[in-house]
Parts: C-alpha cells; sequence; structure tokens
C-alpha cells in the first residue's frame, strides 16, 4: 500500500473519531479511541433478524464468487 493511500485511510479514521493523533517532535502517532469501537460492537450486537439474515446471504455469495473467480485463474493457467 502507498504512503499517500495510508494517510487517507488514516484521516478517515480520524474523521469518524476511531483514531486519534498525537505530536511527538516530527512523529505522528496514532491511538485507537476505544469508546467509538466499543459503541459500534454493542450497536452491531442489536442487529435485528433481517440484517443478520442478509449478512448470512451476502457471505455466501462471496464465497461463491470466491470460488467462480478460482475456478477462473486455473483455466486460464492451463
Amino acid at each position: 500500500m502507498t504512503q499517500p493511500a495510508i494517510s487517507k485511510h488514516l484521516k478517515v479514521l480520524e474523521r469518524a473519531g476511531l483514531i486519534s493523533r498525537g505530536r511527538d517532535a516530527q512523529r505522528r502517532p496514532r491511538r485507537l479511541e476505544s469508546k467509538p469501537l466499543a459503541e459500534g460492537h454493542r450497536m452491531a450486537g442489536r442487529l435485528p433478524p433481517v440484517l443478520e439474515e442478509s449478512f448470512q446471504r451476502l457471505d455466501v455469495l462471496l464465497e461463491e464468487l470466491k470460488a467462480k473467480n478460482k475456478k477462473r485463474a486455473r483455466s486460464k493457467r492451463k
């Protein structure tokens, strides 16, 4: 991953309140903010059953797509 891509990801996480940035001379250490992460985890635990079923169907679909991609990759090598 390139340095600009990493910087963009860190900025998004910082704006979302999931990390904070400090300052130590020329370094800019980041810290995970546990409170917003814990809140997200707590909210995810209360997902309605309909959403849980949707996520399960999505998991199945993604596994099928992975299997198809593996088959395509094997047939291209031959």
